[in-house]
């Protein structure tokens, strides 16, 4: 074992209950076990589910957000019936957009239309509008409405529900409620979501532990830029888990976009990897010498032998 990976080795992850534990999926070798929430297990190549979940979405975006479009136009068409411009008109009047007065009660009655037709995101603001009690109905409308837009694709509002059921926030504490919603939401493309998800896999909390996807999930919330995910795929790769090898160039491009964005640990592990492999090359460098050194002494010795005079046999009469 390499001075790097030895002076790496035992630094933590800042994950808990990352050692292998048996459960299906707990690896990263040629082949891997999927369990999906609510799927039956199954096996698959890396390279299978590397497609599956090695996934890259764009966070979500909100295409019926205000673009500037005429207040006045706006009001019409909501009173006419349609709900993506009253979404638009609440948007207005909830950031005194347009013209409009800031209003956030307006801004909740013009949601409510648009709500009322199913508009997903429009029953997300409004759910934010209730829960800061500007509309009524409390937190339980508020975590109705969120588990509506939840259902119907919304998926920050998945996630907000997961959460709900990961922390006990007005729904009961419940692991595979907090799976399946997490599960949604980071295939929206919620990075903080994929973070999430990542760390649960690898946990195992509501849904069985599976290392490998863990780490792709991990990658994905890195890849939409959060922070946390950043750091901790920058110290996987640095010290290696299970059977995922240790990979320091890896580990460096993913350290140093936490460390650019001021994460004092992320800045750590990197003068750590530096540290680890100085010594790395101290000591090929000592052992190089070594080498000289016996070889030189073999090479001597060889030639001393060869220079001597063949010893003198006595024959005993």
């Amino acid at each position: 074992m390499s001075v790097v990976r030895l002076a790496l080795l035992g630094a933590g992850l800042g994950l808990a209950a990352c050692a292998s534990s048996g459960q299906p999926g707990g690896g990263f070798g040629p082949s891997v076990v999927v369990c999906p929430p609510g799927v039956p297990c199954r096996t698959q190549s890396s390279q299978q589910v590397t497609a599956t979940y090695a996934r890259e979405p764009e966070r979500p975006t909100d295409a019926d957000a205000y673009a500037g479009e005429e207040v006045g136009a706006l009001r019409d068409a909501a009173a006419a019936g349609d709900a993506r411009a009253a979404y638009k008109l609440g948007q207005a009047q909830e950031f005194g957009l347009g013209g409009a007065a800031r209003s956030p009660s307006a801004a909740a009655r013009s949601y409510e239309h648009a709500a009322a037709e199913g508009h997903p995101w429009a029953t997300w603001r409004l759910s934010t509008l209730v829960e800061r009690g500007v509309a009524p109905g409390g937190r339980r409308r508020a975590l109705d409405l969120t588990r509506a837009a939840a259902a119907a694709g919304h998926a920050p509002s998945a996630y907000n529900l997961a959460v709900a059921y990961q922390e006990g926030r007005g729904l009961p504490r419940h692991g595979g409620e907090a799976a399946r919603w997490m599960t949604r939401a980071a295939e929206g493309g919620v990075p903080e979501a994929q973070y999430a998800l990542g760390t649960m896999l690898f946990r195992g909390e509501g849904v069985p532990r599976q290392s490998y996807q863990a780490l792709q999930w991990m990658r994905s919330a890195a890849q939409g830029g959060d922070l946390r995910a950043q750091r901790a795929v920058g110290r996987l790769y640095m010290t290696g888990l299970e059977e995922m090898g240790q990979d320091l160039g890896e580990a460096r491009s993913w350290l140093s976009l936490a460390a650019g964005r001021g994460d004092a640990a992320a800045r750590r592990d990197l003068a750590a990897i530096d540290r680890a492999e100085r010594e790395e090359r101290d000591f090929q460098r000592a052992l190089a010498l070594r080498q000289e050194e016996t070889r030189a002494l073999w090479n001597a010795a060889l030639l001393a032998s060869w220079l001597a005079p063949p010893p003198v046999v006595v024959v005993l009469r």
